[in-house]
């Protein structure tokens, strides 16, 4: 209706306030308030109310019912005397705010005049009845529910949702929401209960697929491991999302546009978006999940990197729980305003650590209904912490047709040995993550050969150094340990096709890589003799290089060892990993980073000094101001030799060493169908996978 504003929200207040705010206005002790209250919302709507009472019960303020039946409730319609509340509700009796508002409150004839009436709300409300442009009326309405809330004389508290069970015979069934609420005189039988999309929907098989590493929360927006990249997007979405070659279209928004030479864009919801439970998606949700994910302290990383948003830099810092730069202008269209233009904010955005959870989300359970919802072609059935997680098919996924089998099951902390053989007896419907001399074997057996797919990955691997204490603080030493080390033969003879040697941090595909460029002839040049002294350096290791890559990191320390600089490593767990490098507490870190979105952006962000992953190890002043450059550019050609200018600054002062990308590959069963990998984080999207048989 004209006057609704769907952006709008309540600022709540705590127990400690309200209490300080009684006894500031005098009322300093128990207050007994006299209330009619409908009798549906002491039957059905019992808990709401329970609720509420209780919320003011524990301030001092008992409430008393005056009215337990329906005939002395109507009687308080009109009649206030020694009522103090009024907890009813208003059904429309035409399709107009004019009902909800002249028709109620005016001083002469408002139906509850008697609880609320002024004569400056008349004078908006005359205003208002009289108006015949659509503009003016609805700012008059938003005027008067200003009004409402700042004199405090009225509390809105939800709206009826009208629903109808029909079967599956029945047709032409719609709702409106007002009278006639059901046109009966459109509805049908079909000859057949079953829907093509339901049969689309059925079968399909249960897919068994297994990960090396774990996972632990289904929170997205505490995502930042590969395995979140894995499984997540399955249960939650995005905004957008890379539609191949790293070119980014809508997802669940219907449509994005640029405004204000991309200091502004402009979305549109889907129409056909539910989330697990039945709700319905919303501008509301977006911004509920946008502010969550920069007011969730507890994810370390990701979330700064949207504080180009507009309001962000200051909930970041704690002074704001609103985003300023989110604006509602309806429950499917918003605007999202930035501090700078920013070119690749679509790609930011479809990084699934911002999905899009329903408005007041909080817990993220190990089911759907324990809390972890999202829109996604499956829903949480169960969860055991990095053991197992089981889904199921969304059956009112938005995308007609899909998925295309029942559920997945994903196994947690598989070894590379155990997917091999588990793969082959069939327990397994995917397999990846082996060990590269069991992949390349697999390759070459005819039952699995035709199932085998690869794909470059938006990931690159490395060796950082710690430029700001330790040893390694010596710039020379840097330079000439990054020389010793011959990537490109240690890559190919430990790790074959399932990698490619590195020539920058930035992997191929994205401004800033240039293919032509090789570091061997430069690093060749810092060689000095060797050191005379042993070293003893600390280092921390993802523990895929403890695993399926073991023996690249032993020809990494065979380098070392050659340069009488050996190596310790003490850390065990990825957790160890972690608190390792945001201390900056080792000399040495051998880590990879997966791309959080197709964009360069991405990946030069890691040495940001004070967000980045590694900037505690060797983030440096000179590349802080180049990552701010590439995300103010707007023109692909500049922003491609702002990117070249910090694979320059690695060469030269050597804070890291890029050793190689990986191409991600899958193995599929011979009854698997639907397999195909995608150049960006969400390699394979499950939904279009279904088991024959």
């Amino acid at each position: 209706m004209l006057g609704y504003d769907p952006g709008r929200r309540r600022q709540t207040i705590t127990r400690d306030e309200a209490l300080e705010m009684l006894r500031s206005s005098g009322l300093d002790g128990s207050v007994t308030l006299r209330a009619a209250i409908h009798p549906l919302l002491l039957d059905r709507y019992k808990a709401l109310t329970t609720s509420l009472l209780s919320i003011w019960d524990e301030l001092g303020v008992k409430v008393e019912v005056a009215t337990p039946t329906m005939a002395t409730y109507l009687e308080a319609f009109q009649n206030s005397q020694g009522i103090d509340l009024f907890i009813g509700r208003w059904n429309v009796d035409y399709d107009d705010p004019d009902d909800f508002t002249y028709g109620l409150f005016h001083s002469l004839v408002g139906m509850y005049r008697s609880y609320i009436s002024s004569s400056d709300g008349d004078q908006i409300l005359e205003e208002a009845r009289t108006e015949s442009n659509p503009g003016v009326r609805s700012s008059l309405y938003r005027k008067y529910e200003n009004y409402l809330q700042e004199t405090g004389m009225l509390l809105p508290l939800f709206h009826d949702v009208d629903y109808r069970l029909g079967n599956a015979k029945v047709a032409g069934l719609n709702l409106r929401g007002s009278a006639p609420y059901v046109d009966y005189t459109a509805m049908g039988k079909r000859e057949s209960g079953a829907k093509t999309s339901d049969s689309v929907r059925s079968g399909g098989g249960v897919l068994q697929v297994p990960i090396t590493g774990t996972l632990f929360k289904l929170d997205p927006s505490l995502a930042g491991t590969v395995e979140d990249a894995e499984v997540l997007p399955s249960i939650f979405e995005t905004l957008t999302r890379d539609l191949g070659g790293a070119r980014m279209g809508p997802w669940l928004a219907a449509s994005f546009s640029s405004e204000q030479g991309g200091k502004r864009y402009r979305f549109r919801l889907r129409d056909d978006v539910r989330f697990h439970d039945g709700r319905r998606l919303t501008a509301r949700d977006v911004r509920y999940s946008f502010e969550r994910l920069l007011l969730n302290t507890e994810n370390a990383g990701s979330r700064f990197i949207y504080s180009s948003i507009r309001g962000a830099k200051a909930m970041l810092n704690g002074e704001s729980t609103d985003l300023a730069g989110f604006r509602i202008h309806s429950a499917e269209e918003f605007t999202i305003e930035l501090e700078e233009s920013m070119s690749f904010f679509p790609a930011l955005i479809s990084y699934h650590a911002a999905a899009i959870v329903p408005e007041g989300s909080t817990n993220f359970g190990n089911s759907w209904q324990d809390g972890s919802v999202g829109t996604g072609p499956f829903r949480v059935v169960k969860f055991e912490p990095g053991v197992r997680l089981e889904l199921e098919r969304n059956k009112t996924y938005w995308r007609q047709g899909y998925p295309k089998c029942e559920g997945i099951t994903f196994t947690f902390g598989i070894s590379a040995t155990d997917i091999l053989s588990q793969f082959r007896a069939g327990r397994l419907s995917l397999a990846s993550d082996l060990l590269p001399a069991d992949a390349e074997a697999l390759r070459r057996e005819a039952e699995f050969a035709a199932g085998y797919h690869e794909i470059p990955r938006l990931t690159t691997y490395y060796l950082a150094f710690n430029v700001h204490k330790g040893p390694l603080k010596d710039k020379h030493l840097r330079q000439t340990l990054a020389a010793s080390i011959d990537v490109d033969t240690i890559v190919r003879q430990t790790l074959g096709r399932i990698a490619v040697p590195a020539q920058g941090l930035i992997p191929p595909g994205l401004l800033g890589h240039d293919s032509s460029f090789t570091t061997r002839t430069k690093d060749a040049t810092a060689i000095g003799k060797k050191q005379d002294e042993e070293i003893e350096l600390t280092a921390v290791v993802n523990p895929v290089f403890l695993g399926e890559y073991a023996a690249f990191t032993r020809e990494v320390a065979r380098s070392a060892r050659e340069q009488n600089v050996t190596v310790k490593i003490i850390n065990k767990t990825m957790e160890q990993w972690l608190e390792a490098v945001s201390e900056g507490s080792v000399d040495a870190v051998l880590g990879r980073w997966v791309g959080d979105y197709p964009d360069a952006d991405t990946f030069a962000s890691i040495l940001a000094s004070k967000e980045g992953l590694l900037g505690p190890v060797c983030g440096l002043p000179e590349v802080d101001r180049l990552i701010a450059r590439g995300r103010s550019e707007t023109s692909p050609a500049v922003r491609h030799a702002v990117y070249r200018q910090i694979e320059d600054i690695i060469v030269r002062d050597r804070p890291l060493l890029p050793l190689f990308h990986e191409q991600a590959y899958r193995f599929a069963r011979p009854e698997v169908e639907g397999m195909s990998l995608t150049y960006d984080s969400l390699i394979l999207d499950y939904a279009n996978l279904s088991v024959k048989g």
